[in-house]
C-alpha cells in the first residue's frame, strides 16, 4: 500500500495552473471542532470562496457560511515547501450567510461586540447575506455597477447585490469568526494516476451464433484504462483558531478534488450548490471497531516546514501494545527519504470523546524508539549535537539505525522519552474499506514528555491492511455516487447483516410479495393467449 501511495501521484505540471472549480472530498474537521466543507473558484486571477459551516461531523446541520471573492496571482516556488507555489491574494468582499434562527441571533450578537458599525442586529436575517469585510477593489470615483457585476459573474452562486455607495466604507470583521484565507498563501496541484478495470460484462456481447467463441474469450479479459485526476491542496490552517490571522502555512491540508471529476458525486452536489442552497451530506453514527491490525497511510501526508510523512501502525492482539513506523521524506511525492521513526509502546482508552462527536479518547505511550538516517544531511544533523541526548555522539550513519531510548529520546527531533499523549480516534467505512483517523498534533504545542491538552481534529486517514477484502455495503448518494466520508451501514456477522436491520422477517415478505407478482404476470399472459385462440 505505502508502495502505491509512492507511485501513483505524477510530476506536479508546470507552470502550475490552479483555474477552475476545487471542493471537498468529505466533510472536513478542523481544530475547534468546526465542521466544514470547502469550495473555491479560481479564473483570470481572481477567486471566489464559500466555506460552509457545520454543527456535526456529517456536515448535514449546516450552521453558516462565509462567502468571499477576491485576487489571486501565483508567484515564484515556495523555499520552504519543496513542491509548493507561494501566492498573494487580496480579499475584496466577504459576506456572511445564517441558515437558522438561533445561529442569526448568535452571529448577530457577536457581530455587535466585535463590529458594531454593521448594525447586525437590523440587517442579519437567515438565508440572507450580510457583509462582514470590505475592502475597495476600485477608487471610489471609477466605481461603476458594471464593473462590480464583471467581477461578480463568474462565480458559482448567485451575483453580490451590493449599492455604489457601500464601496465608500472598508469593514473588517474576520476576527470576531477567527476567520482567514491565508491558506491561499501557499498551493501545490497534484496528479494522481487511477487504473480503472473494465470487465467484458460491461461491454456489448457480440449477438451471432458464430462469436461465441469471442465472447468466450472476452469473458476472461481485463481491459485496463489509465485516467488522471486532479487535486488542489492548499496552506494548513492553524491549530488554534485564535491564532489562524496571523498565520502563515508551511505545510498543506486536506486536498481539494477537481469539481469536474468524472464519477465525483460529491464534487458535483457542491459545485451545484450555492452559498444561498448549502450541500448536505447524509449523517451517520460513527462506530469505533477492532483496532488489531495494521494500517498504512492512504496519501504522502504533509507536516510543517516542508516535510512530508508517511505512517505504519500496528495495534497488537492483547490490546495494550503497539508499534509504528514514520518515514519522513523531503518532497510530496514520499520519494526523497529524510529519516525514520521506528517506535513501539502501550495504549489504553476507548471511551466516548466529549470534544468530538463520533470519536474515541484514547492515551499513547512510546517507551521505546529507534532513528535511521537517510541522506547524509540528516546524519550530520545528529551528528552535530556534542551530548548524550540523541543516541551515540558522532555515529550516525546513513541507512544504520540507533535505538536512543537510553538517551531519553532526541533532542535535535525534540522527541523525549518516555512519552505520553492524549490522543482521539475515529473509523469510518469508505468504499468498502476500513478508515482510521488519528487526532492531528496542535502546531504550538509546549514540548514535554507529556502531553495533557487532546486534539479535536484529525490527521490524514489510515487503510487497514488485511489479507480479506472487507465485504460491506456502502450507502451512495443520490443517483448512485459514492464518495468518501458516505454512510456506513451498521456492521453485522453472519448473512443476516445484508437484510434492513430490526426487521429479519423482511425478506421473506420480500419473496412473498415477489412471487405474488409472478403469478399475477403468468395468469395474464395465460388469459393474453387465451383469448388469442
Amino acid at each position: 500500500m505505502l508502495r502505491k501511495v509512492r507511485t501513483q501521484l505524477l510530476p506536479s505540471p508546470q507552470p502550475t495552473d490552479i483555474t477552475g472549480d476545487w471542493v471537498s472530498t468529505r466533510c472536513e474537521i478542523r481544530s475547534g471542532p468546526e465542521y466544514v466543507i470547502r469550495y473555491f473558484k479560481f479564473y483570470n486571477s481572481t477567486f471566489h470562496s464559500t466555506v460552509y459551516h457545520y454543527s456535526d461531523p456529517d456536515c448535514n446541520q449546516p450552521l453558516y457560511a462565509i462567502e468571499s471573492r477576491g485576487t489571486h496571482k501565483l508567484q515564484e516556488p515556495s523555499w520552504t515547501v519543496q513542491g509548493g507555489t507561494e501566492a498573494s491574494y487580496e480579499v475584496l468582499e466577504s459576506f456572511v450567510i445564517p441558515y437558522t434562527k438561533n445561529v442569526t441571533f448568535e452571529l448577530a450578537k457577536k457581530l455587535t461586540v466585535g463590529c458594531k458599525d454593521l448594525h447586525a442586529y437590523k440587517h442579519l436575517r437567515p438565508f440572507s447575506r450580510h457583509i462582514i469585510y470590505k475592502a475597495p477593489p476600485f477608487s471610489n470615483e471609477n466605481v461603476t455597477s458594471d464593473e462590480i457585476h464583471e467581477t461578480s459573474k463568474h462565480t458559482h452562486s448567485h451575483s453580490f447585490s451590493l449599492l455604489k455607495d457601500e464601496y465608500k466604507l472598508e469593514k473588517d470583521c474576520f476576527k470576531v469568526f477567527n476567520f482567514s484565507l491565508h491558506e491561499l498563501q501557499l498551493v501545490l496541484v497534484q496528479q494522481k494516476k487511477h487504473k480503472n478495470k473494465f470487465h467484458s460484462h460491461h461491454r456489448r456481447r457480440i449477438p451471432h451464433k458464430m462469436a461465441a467463441a469471442a465472447n468466450a474469450a472476452l469473458a476472461n479479459e481485463t481491459f485496463k484504462e489509465l485516467h488522471v485526476t486532479r487535486e488542489l491542496l492548499l496552506g494548513a490552517v492553524h491549530s488554534r483558531p485564535s491564532k489562524r490571522l496571523k498565520h502563515r502555512p508551511s505545510s498543506f491540508q486536506t486536498p481539494l478534488k477537481d469539481g469536474k471529476t468524472p464519477g465525483c458525486g460529491l464534487c458535483s452536489r457542491i459545485v451545484s450548490s450555492s452559498a444561498l442552497y448549502p450541500p448536505r451530506l447524509s449523517s451517520h453514527s460513527g462506530t469505533l471497531l477492532s483496532l488489531e491490525g495494521q494500517w498504512v497511510s492512504t496519501r504522502c501526508e504533509s507536516r510543517q516546514y516542508g516535510m512530508f510523512l508517511t505512517r505504519w501502525l500496528k495495534f497488537l492482539p492483547d490490546g495494550t501494545s503497539w508499534q509504528g513506523q514514520y518515514d519522513y521524506y523531503h518532497d510530496p511525492m514520499c520519494q526523497k527519504q529524510s529519516f525514520s521513526l521506528l517506535a513501539k509502546g502501550s495504549f489504553l482508552g476507548g471511551t466516548k470523546s466529549h470534544l468530538v462527536e463520533g470519536a474515541k479518547d484514547f492515551s499513547f505511550k512510546v517507551t521505546r524508539l529507534k532513528i535511521v538516517p537517510h541522506d547524509q544531511p540528516t546524519a550530520n544533523s545528529l551528528n552535530h549535537y556534542n551530548g548524550k541526548g540523541c543516541g551515540k555522539a558522532h555515529a550516525w550513519k546513513v541507512g544504520v539505525e540507533q535505538d536512543v531510548t537510553w538517551t531519553g529520546g532526541c533532542v535535535t527531533l525534540g522527541i523525549r522519552l518516555p512519552n505520553m499523549e492524549r490522543d482521539i480516534m475515529k473509523m469510518e467505512i469508505v468504499h468498502r474499506k476500513l478508515h482510521l483517523y488519528v487526532g492531528q498534533r496542535l502546531l504550538d504545542r509546549k514540548p514535554g514528555p507529556y502531553r495533557h491538552e487532546r486534539p479535536t481534529a484529525f490527521q490524514e486517514a489510515l487503510v487497514k491492511c488485511d489479507d480479506q477484502n472487507l465485504d460491506m455495503s456502502v450507502n451512495t448518494a443520490p443517483g448512485g455516487h459514492s464518495w468518501a466520508g458516505g454512510v456506513a451501514l451498521p456492521l453485522a456477522s453472519g448473512p443476516d447483516s445484508l437484510m434492513p436491520t430490526g426487521d429479519k422477517g423482511s425478506a421473506s415478505t420480500f419473496t412473498k410479495r415477489s412471487n405474488l407478482i409472478v403469478i399475477v404476470a403468468l395468469c395474464w399472459v395465460i388469459a393474453k393467449i387465451a383469448g388469442q385462440t
